[in-house]
């Protein structure tokens, strides 16, 4: 739901009526994960996309049926003819779809789930998408270390069926990855409950040592992407807003002193990105040592080969191993043979994506690796 946040806000605020299509479950080759919304108001306009443009036409003929019955629905979609140019998806993939009508009356979860992200709270809108008609349609905002209250009261779910649901949605706020999951029938019908876990984590943070040309590309790319950027340099003259205007935070301190602190405070989470372009040893090196003794999902160093291999041998110096500077990436980035700050940007973010789902970064023609094949692995383990 993230994606339609802002417009499902000003939707609710002027009275609208809306419906919130969502991918709950996929199968083969999806073209969007779990999680991923969209928003039909009563006029038929669409915001948002939940197949890149397979599906949509019948999504939005199905949400306009949701806004007029007010009544949940699931919708299956899958390849619909021998040549998969009808309705449905041509990549191959199945794909399942819960629409729900969205009225101010009707989503109270709502104001919490802002409430969650402004304070940069982990949670997860846990919603019932298939099973029993009259729970169908249910949702709770579950906190990271809380336990659900509210979803089966009045089921005769059984208690390890709830525990277990509590445990899966824990499991998935603290990967930060949204899932679906089956849990057994109530007792007394053969009806199984389907729960969609759409999990709200703060945003993945991008640290950026050295306020120079490329750090401005590298924020501004960041951004874009979702992540919260910091800028940090010790020279005031080159951190201010107007040389670097799409960064969350400009900080001037010693980088290494800043990380430190960042880290000491409880600021930052594994799956940070580290990105050093200050191109000065006196300064990258010290807050390259910081990064690797701690770790983190992602540390990158611009500069050529030989400032590289310089690099290292100053950080051997300061007790690391071979081992322990492994993770370093460095030169930085993907070879793209990137240039100027922007291509050099993409080069940077394309080898963050790539190691977060660790995946090689070569072209997807010269491999046969499935596209989705991150969140298809997950989306696997979790699903029924």
């Amino acid at each position: 739901m993230r994606e339609v946040m802002e417009m499902l806000e000003k939707s609710l605020l002027s009275d609208q009526h809306v419906a919130l299509a969502t991918v709950v479950r996929t199968e083969g080759s999806a073209p969007r994960a779990v999680g991923t919304s969209m928003l039909v108001t009563e006029d038929g306009s669409p915001i948002g996309s939940v197949s890149g443009g397979c599906i949509e036409a019948s999504v939005i003929e199905a949400a306009a049926g949701v806004l007029a019955s007010g009544v949940p629905e699931l919708y299956r979609f899958g390849i619909s003819d021998d040549d998969g140019f009808g309705v449905g998806l041509t990549c191959g993939g199945r794909v399942e779809i819960f629409i729900q009508k969205y009225v101010p009356a009707s989503c109270r979860h709502f104001a919490s789930v802002k409430r969650a992200l402004d304070e940069n709270l982990p949670c997860a809108m846990v919603t019932i998408f298939d099973g029993l008609p009259d729970v169908v349609g249910r949702s709770e905002l579950v906190l990271q270390s809380a336990e659900m209250e509210e979803l089966f009261e009045g089921t005769a779910l059984a208690p390890e069926a709830v525990r277990a649901a509590g445990a899966a949605v824990q499991e998935a706020i603290a990967s930060g990855i949204t899932t679906s999951v089956t849990l057994p029938a109530d007792i007394g019908t053969e009806t199984p409950f389907s729960v969609l876990i759409d999990v709200y984590r703060p945003a993945r943070r991008l640290l950026i040592f050295g306020a120079i040309d490329f750090s401005a590309s590298l924020a501004q790319l960041g951004v874009f992407l979702g992540f919260h950027v910091t800028v940090c340099d010790a020279r005031a003259v080159f951190a201010t807003a107007e040389r670097i205007p799409s960064a969350h935070e400009i900080v001037v301190d010693q980088p290494a002193r800043y990380l430190q602190k960042e880290i000491a405070l409880g600021r930052l989470a594994p799956d940070s990105a580290i990105c050093v372009l200050t191109h000065d040893a006196k300064f990258d090196v010290p807050v390259l040592d910081v990064a690797l003794r701690h770790g983190f999902a992602y540390i990158g160093a611009m500069g050529s080969r030989r400032t590289a291999s310089d690099r290292r041998e100053r950080l051997i110096g300061l007790g690391h191993t071979e081992r322990s500077v492994a993770p370093l990436r460095s030169p930085i980035g993907l070879g793209l043979s990137a240039s100027t700050p922007a291509e050099t940007a993409v080069s940077i973010m394309a080898e963050i994506i790539a190691a977060k789902n660790q995946s090689s970064g070569l072209p997807l023609a010269h491999t046969s690796e499935p596209i989705h094949r991150g969140a298809l692995e997950h989306a696997g383990s979790k699903s029924n």
